[in-house]
């Protein structure tokens, strides 16, 4: 292993300091940070948005946002609050306080913006990780130093940045429009100017069959893939306007205000599930269709329960839907009546449809199953 001679280190602290004066560090903060041992952080921390010199004080009086909303918009967004006069936060924090002032100011609701704040920092947080991963950990090599690294990391970060923003924002305003394409408003809710609180919708939640006990015979790093995989299978399988609401490790749940594509996706899904083979586990779907209530990214009510419930009793491979489903799916789909039965949370026995394999169209007529 060759390591870095004292020159080389040299030549990367020198570097760090002359982008620090780049980035318009004075000589008294480079001073300060490299006498306490943090120049490293301190390149970092600049190079993706600039040092911490504000406190909340501070970033309140000068976005025009009253420290009370600004502390709870930065609990929502999972953001640390700082301890009174503690300068924790960046030049990129005033701004974005700023901005968030401008859309209050434009008849954006308090608890609207907090509601997204929150449902945005859990996604971008996950989103930060995964870049983390793909972008920076491939940076490591094993003869670094905590100068070099650091080093390689704001050139990183300098070429890739502008880049990285430029793709969110892109996927941000593609599936904006997709949801505003596919966004159903009904002629009364047009008329108010206001959406109701309720929609129809089929939800769907596909589940893998045993992935708990998995986890006792095989590494967790193979149970992370796998959940992933699902992740990626269930992107691939996607019928429009159908869409994912969220993974939830080893599930994943759907929405779609029509019936029949959100079949489609499902069965697809379940197909390409036992593509994988014997290494991955097979799926179990459950898929509603009635009134739910979208809030922060996410859909709650009667029928998501009664989806997830209906999951919940199906074996590997199957599909199982309630009579709203069947009643609403085109003629072509092939069904198998299941005796009624009681469901967690659920008032009344229930009685659920299994939806045969493509393949078994035409071949099984839809009868009474003992399941």
């Amino acid at each position: 292993m060759e390591v870095p001679n004292d020159l080389e280190q040299a030549e990367a602290r020198d570097e760090l300091v002359r982008r620090l004066r780049a980035m318009d560090q004075s000589e008294q903060a480079i001073e300060e940070a490299e006498r306490e041992g943090r120049l490293t952080t301190f390149a970092i921390e600049v190079a993706l948005g600039g040092d911490r010199r504000h406190s909340l004080s501070a970033v309140s009086r000068q976005s025009g946002l009253s420290r009370d909303f600004l502390r709870r918009l930065l609990q929502a967004n999972g953001r640390p609050i700082a301890a009174p006069r503690q300068r924790a936060y960046t030049d990129d924090d005033v701004e974005l306080a700023r901005r968030i002032k401008l859309l209050i100011d434009a008849g954006i609701p308090r608890e609207g913006v907090l509601e997204t704040a929150r449902v945005t920092g859990q996604a971008l947080s996950q989103i930060a990780e995964s870049v983390r991963r793909t972008t920076v950990s491939p940076l490591l090599q094993p003869d670094d130093t905590d100068m070099t690294l650091a080093l390689r990391y704001v050139q990183t970060a300098d070429a890739l940045s502008p880049e990285v923003a430029a793709v969110l924002d892109l996927i941000f305003r593609a599936q904006l429009r997709d949801g505003i394409r596919s966004d159903l408003v009904a002629e009364a809710e047009r008329d108010t100017g206001k959406q109701s609180g309720t929609h129809e919708i089929a939800v769907a939640f596909a589940d893998l069959v045993g992935y708990t006990k998995l986890g006792e015979s095989v590494p967790t790093e193979r149970l992370g893939e796998i959940a992933t995989r699902l992740a990626e299978l269930t992107t691939a399988a996607l019928h429009r306007p159908t869409q994912i609401v969220k993974t939830i490790g080893d599930a994943v749940m759907l929405v779609s205000p029509e019936v029949d594509p959100m079949l489609e996706t499902i069965q697809a899904l379940v197909a390409a599930a036992e593509a994988e083979g014997e290494g991955f586990p097979a799926l179990r779907v459950g898929v509603a269709f009635g009134a739910a209530t979208p809030r922060a990214g996410d859909w709650f009510g009667s029928t998501v329960n009664l989806a997830s419930r209906a999951t919940d009793v199906g074996k590997g491979g199957r599909i199982y839907a309630t009579p709203a489903v069947v009643e609403r799916a085109d003629g072509s789909y092939q069904w198998r009546r299941s005796r009624k039965r009681n469901l967690k949370g659920v008032d009344g026995r229930v009685r659920l449809y299994a939806l045969l394999p493509p393949d078994a169209a035409g071949s099984d007529s839809p009868s009474e199953s003992a399941e």
